[in-house]
C-alpha cells in the first residue's frame, strides 16, 4: 500500500486536521498560543502536514522522515524573513526550528506517532 499524502486531502480537510503545535496533553490555549507565535515564522511549515504524517503512521524510518521534512520546512522559513526585520528574527526562527525538531524527536515517540506495519488510509484517518 502506498502512503497517502497530505496532498491528497483537498482544502477543507486540510484546515481541519491536526491540534495545532505541541502535543496532544497540552492544554489547548497553551497550544493555541505556541501555534500563533510559530506562525509569525513559518509559513511552508506545516504543523498540519506533520501531524498528518503522524496519523498516517508507519514505521521509526516513517517518523524520522516526517520530523526531518518538518525541520527542513522550517529551516526554509526561517532563512527567508523579510527584511528590515530578518536580523532578528531569522535567528529566532532557527532557534526556533531546532528547538521545534528536538521536540518532536522526542516526544513524538511516546505515543504522538501511529507506529503501525501498514499505512493508515485517509478513510481511517480522516475519521478519528
Amino acid at each position: 500500500m502506498s502512503r497517502p499524502s497530505f496532498d491528497d486531502l483537498n482544502d477543507c480537510q486540510k484546515l481541519l486536521f491536526g491540534n495545532g503545535v505541541g502535543p496532544y496533553w497540552l492544554p489547548e490555549r497553551m497550544r493555541e498560543l505556541i501555534t500563533e507565535t510559530a506562525s509569525w515564522f513559518f509559513c511552508d511549515a506545516s504543523w498540519r502536514h506533520h501531524d498528518f504524517g503522524y496519523a498516517v503512521g508507519g514505521d521509526r524510518w516513517d517518523r524520522a522522515r516526517c520530523d526531518w521534512k518538518f525541520f527542513v520546512a522550517m529551516l526554509h522559513d526561517a532563512v527567508t524573513q523579510r527584511w528590515p526585520w530578518a536580523l532578528v528574527t531569522v535567528p529566532t526562527a532557527v532557534l526556533l526550528s531546532v528547538l521545534f525538531y528536538l521536540a518532536v524527536r522526542l516526544g513524538g515517540q511516546f505515543g504522538a506517532f501511529d507506529y503501525r506495519e501498514d499505512y493508515a488510509t485517509l478513510a481511517e484517518i480522516l475519521a478519528e
